[in-house]
């Protein structure tokens, strides 16, 4: 009972009791908010249509019934490009004499590209799409080419020397004959894109922003604290560079580390080593500068910040669902989180993507990092040392 006693007249011991409580709030209500209506927002994903037939009848049913944004392009390459810097889930490819090759008799193949490098909902979404878009394809050339044909024949039964009756029956016989012909006249190829054979490499850019952003807040707290207990024998602007030079250290030692848990368990890498690691110290570094402005600006309470500030990267990222999917609120902030960019660069490093992508990322984080760095000094010139603090610097009592 002594033990407890002491330690509930310690506000360390509230703070780790606040914390347990804040995770659960904040969790709640920041993921529930942010995928709620999630699935009634599936028109905000976009996809391309490349039409090579250049009758612009299918195109336009597809635009017409498509339940998302639709591009059109004229070229396919150019349509590839967009999806590989994610600005499209899927493209689909009408190939040339498409009409042609139906009215002949024969089954064309119509052709779906989706990019791997998405999150899985997205892709799971856009595979159902391929289902529906190739079921109602099939089924209004079907209807067409029955309809016509029987329309012919029984124009031309009406014009022979045969009783009524007789014609009818013709007639009936023909349209059954009609209704046994191939049902699915064209046929779907499905291409993906950006693939990788391992279902885990999936789950590699959420595990590596949960890992280097807890990570990163959890070193900030312990060296906020040992900073604490260093202040009255140095100044702040001493402590805060002492701490600015532990945080690049880490950071371009970290991604050793990465990289070699990466080898040791087989994911492939699809862009070149030494990007991979220039890539990952950014982005660790803009983690552990943006975790420390709050602690900066609120001292242990900064925690509870960051706690918010995690849950709303994993929700705004995009490695869980895709961010055209979330409301307009959530999707302007996640232009502002580092996650958002640390995400989207591992997915080029694990799954490819168009050139330059990564290096767009890594200036994205520059920027957060920067202006992270700024607020922290801010912070520590607007903070005052307590009167005790220079008092015992400046009686030598501790050297400075």
């Amino acid at each position: 009972m002594k033990g407890l006693k002491a330690l509930l007249k310690v506000r360390g011991t509230y703070i780790g009791i606040s914390a347990a409580i804040l995770f659960q709030l904040i969790f709640f209500a920041v993921w529930l908010t942010a995928y709620m209506g999630v699935q009634d927002r599936t028109d905000q994903l976009s996809v391309s249509i490349v039409d090579e037939d250049g009758t612009g009848e299918v195109a336009t049913a597809l635009q017409q019934g498509l339940p998302f944004q639709v591009k059109v392009h004229s070229q396919l390459d150019e349509a590839l490009e967009e999806m590989n810097k994610r600005e499209t889930e899927m493209v689909i490819q009408i190939p040339s004499h498409f009409m042609t090759t139906l009215q002949e008799g024969k089954q064309p193949f119509i052709y779906y590209w989706i990019n791997q490098a998405s999150p899985i909902f997205s892709k799971s979404i856009m595979e159902q799409a391929t289902n529906q878009v190739t079921n109602e394809l099939n089924a209004n050339v079907f209807a067409k080419q029955t309809a016509a044909g029987a329309a012919v024949i029984t124009q031309q039964l009406q014009q022979l020397p045969l009783d009524q009756p007789t014609a009818q029956g013709i007639a009936a016989e023909v349209q059954s004959l009609l209704s046994a012909l191939e049902t699915e006249p064209v046929k779907k190829n499905i291409k993906k894109p950006n693939e990788d054979s391992e279902f885990s490499a999936n789950l590699v850019p959420l595990m590596v922003i949960i890992s280097s952003f807890v990570g990163a807040m959890v070193m900030i707290m312990q060296i906020h604290e040992a900073s604490s207990f260093l202040r009255t024998a140095h100044s702040k602007w001493s402590l805060f560079l002492g701490r600015q030079l532990i945080n690049v250290t880490v950071a371009f030692l970290l991604p050793l580390l990465t990289i070699g848990l990466m080898h040791l368990f087989s994911v492939e890498m699809k862009e070149p080593l030494y990007l991979v690691y220039l890539f990952q110290s950014v982005m660790f570094l803009t983690f552990l500068l943006f975790a420390q402005v709050f602690v900066y600006l609120f001292g242990n309470y900064g925690m509870a910040f960051n706690i918010l500030a995690l849950s709303l990267q994993l929700v705004t990222s995009g490695v869980l669902i895709s961010r055209d999917l979330l409301s307009s609120g959530y999707r302007t902030l996640s232009a502002l989180l580092p996650a958002t960019y640390g995400a989207d660069g591992y997915y080029s490093i694990i799954f490819g993507g168009a050139d330059g992508m990564l290096l767009q990322n890594m200036t994205s984080l520059a920027w957060i990092a920067s202006v992270a760095l700024i607020i922290a000094a801010g912070a520590v010139v607007a903070r005052k040392e307590p009167y005790f603090v220079k008092a015992i610097r400046q009686n030598g009592m501790v050297e400075n």
